[in-house]
């Protein structure tokens, strides 16, 4: 993590879908629950293209993702490059990779997380070049092709809660003061509270602090606009993230029935 500061404890959003980045697969959604832990799986992108088993890609890939479980005991986010062996342009060999944890969570706890993504990574995108897969409070991403400082606002998932009216001013009060903290927070990992309303924010690591700025202006507008009159809601953008929780009601919506429908490339 790029800055350690301290930060509330969140009422958790518990939403988990895998969407597959070809716009022809089908879409997997889970039936949320009312509580979750750090590791609950909530989405994965995986690339149509796929590598061939037993490739020098492969063989990078699983040292790569064994690297970022080892590297949480020192860091809440690190990338790494894993360049041994030798490819080709139809086979690259290369892989780039990080994953990034809440700052909130301690290395036990990060580290758990952590590997839980790595684990499903091979039954969740089986043979993918590309994968970015979110859990509760960390995310695995890799790429055969470096993505390390490159600004992407592509909206990855979205999820408001259940309208709470006009006549509920003093809650759409708070949450609008919520929304504000988060947009007027400085740093990569921004918080911000008003009674039983809750916010979060948080930048990927490998971004420039104007890069991030930049990001999350963009996810907390998007929150703000698109689930500011909402019982909690969440915006996930490729490169940052902006959501929150009011009394709980959040995390026990169900998803519409054509959530996660949404194609990229």
């Amino acid at each position: 993590m790029l800055k350690t500061t301290t930060t509330a404890t969140f009422l958790c959003f518990v939403l988990a879908t895998v969407v597959l980045m070809n716009p022809t697969s089908s879409t997997a959604t889970y039936s949320p629950t009312s509580s979750a832990s750090t590791d609950t799986f909530i989405f994965a992108k995986c690339s149509p293209e796929k590598f061939s088993p037993g490739s020098a890609y492969e063989t990078n890939l699983n040292s790569l993702l064994s690297s970022l479980v080892s590297s949480t005991v020192a860091s809440r986010y690190n990338n790494l490059t894993v360049p041994s062996g030798t490819g080709t342009k139809s086979e690259p060999a290369v892989v780039y990779g990080l994953f990034q944890c809440s700052v909130d969570l301690d290395a036990t706890s990060c580290s758990s997380c952590v590997s839980r993504a790595t684990a499903l990574v091979g039954n969740t995108c089986p043979n993918s070049y590309s994968v970015f897969l979110e859990m509760q409070s960390c995310l695995v991403r890799f790429d055969k092709s470096s993505f390390f400082g490159v600004q992407d606002k592509t909206e990855m998932l979205k999820k408001c809660g259940q309208p709470m009216g006009n006549s509920d001013q003093d809650a759409l009060t708070r949450v609008s003061d919520v929304m504000g903290s988060l947009s007027s927070g400085s740093g990569s990992d921004r918080s911000g509270g008003n009674g039983d309303v809750r916010g979060m924010a948080q930048c990927m690591g490998d971004l420039s602090p104007a890069q991030c700025q930049d990001c999350l202006t963009d996810a907390i507008g998007r929150l703000s606009s698109d689930c500011g009159m909402s019982q909690g809601g969440y915006v996930y953008l490729s490169k940052c993230y902006a959501r929150f929780s009011y009394g709980g009601s959040h995390a026990r919506q169900t998803p519409n029935s054509n959530f996660g429908q949404i194609s990229l490339f």
